[in-house]
């Protein structure tokens, strides 16, 4: 089964490269990893060819409690608070329409501090980064196994 696994985010933007680290991680662990800026047909394409994609967002929450994270899939709700203007719900709609959705969508959003300029996650999205991306490994190499895993 084809699975990948998508950081989306902005590393300029503080606790928005969430995404990314957790790519970059996972990809450095030989699971197949694209980092994305959220636009939905980037997505799309990001995704093209995978029966599974696993999506790791940062989100907005009031209260928020930064590097807390929630896991949830398709059709469930999508978390609508995304620290992007457009994202992953505009790419789902736009991929219903176009017949381009994914069998399985995995979402993992996780609460944010701090979104303004700058290159360095905040220390609790920082601390959130290796158990989140040990959870995202063990679900895409167990429920999803791929060769070599």
């Amino acid at each position: 089964m084809s699975v990948v696994v998508i950081g989306v985010g902005n590393e300029f933007r503080r606790d928005d490269g969430v995404g990314p680290a957790v790519a970059r991680a996972l990809a450095a662990s030989g699971i197949r990893a694209e980092i994305s800026d959220g636009d939905p047909v980037r997505l799309m394409e990001a995704w093209d060819g995978a029966e599974v994609v696993v999506i790791v967002d940062a989100v907005r929450c009031t209260p928020s409690v930064p590097g807390r994270w929630h896991r949830t899939t398709l059709p469930h709700s999508i978390p609508a608070a995304s620290s992007h203007g457009f994202g992953v719900p505009e790419a789902v709609e736009l991929a219903e329409a176009l017949d381009r959705r994914p069998q399985q969508l995995v979402i993992y959003a996780v609460e944010v501090a701090d979104v303004g300029f700058g290159t360095s996650l905040s220390p609790a999205v920082e601390a959130a980064v290796v158990p989140l991306t040990a959870a995202v490994l063990t679900e895409v190499t167990t429920e999803f196994p791929m060769p070599g895993h």
